[in-house]
């Protein structure tokens, strides 16, 4: 009887598969062209001009609307921090974040995120009331004596400000001035409310 015969023996080379390199290239050139194109539409005017870059710009913020405004938002804007009243009538810092610390599940839970919305919507009520803390050192300083402003309805679904609570406006200390002031934000103005939540 005879042996079978196999393709390939056990002293022949390994089989080669073939690597379509020329494919591989050409599709990275073509995405990278594509992402140069779509970078160089958004970016401020710059030194490099690429050929067609105008009309490209319609396309690309059609196919794909995007600002790179969302990943630079001035670090130099104001910030409105949450402050609780106590039953003892001193103030208590009531923010819920950093995101990522164990009782927000290590950035999972995004309740923290919410704080800031909850936030926009009590500062755009009528009827608000700042009160200049220019001259405080510290926020709490500052709501001691704060006049109220008029009473609110907490429109949030979640909220985490009821009862006598305030937005503390921040604002973070430049950087060419850290030696000349204390901790990183100055404190501008703030608003305190009696809130009612649903």
């Amino acid at each position: 009887m005879p042996l079978p015969v196999f393709p390939y023996r056990a002293d022949s080379p390994p089989p080669q598969a073939r690597t379509p390199r020329r494919w591989i290239g050409i599709v990275t050139a073509v995405w990278a062209v594509a992402a140069l194109y779509v970078a160089q539409a958004f970016l401020p005017p710059n030194v490099i001009k690429l050929p067609g870059q105008k009309p490209f710009r319609q396309v690309a913020l059609v196919v794909a609307p995007q600002g790179w405004a969302f990943f630079t938002k001035s670090p130099r804007e104001p910030v409105h921090v949450p402050y609780r009243q106590r039953a003892d009538g001193s103030w208590a810092d009531a923010r819920i974040s950093p995101h990522a610390k164990p009782s927000n599940a290590f950035g999972l839970d995004r309740a923290s995120r919410s704080q800031g919305i909850e936030g926009a919507l009590l500062v755009h009520k009528d009827g608000i009331h700042w009160n200049d803390c220019s001259d405080p050192s510290s926020p709490e300083e500052c709501l001691k004596g704060a006049r109220l402003s008029a009473p609110i309805t907490n429109p949030s679904p979640s909220p985490s400000l009821c009862g006598r609570a305030a937005l503390v406006e921040v604002k973070p200390v430049p950087f060419a001035w850290r030696d000349l002031m204390e901790g990183t934000h100055s404190v501008e103005r703030a608003a305190v409310w009696d809130v009612t939540c649903r």
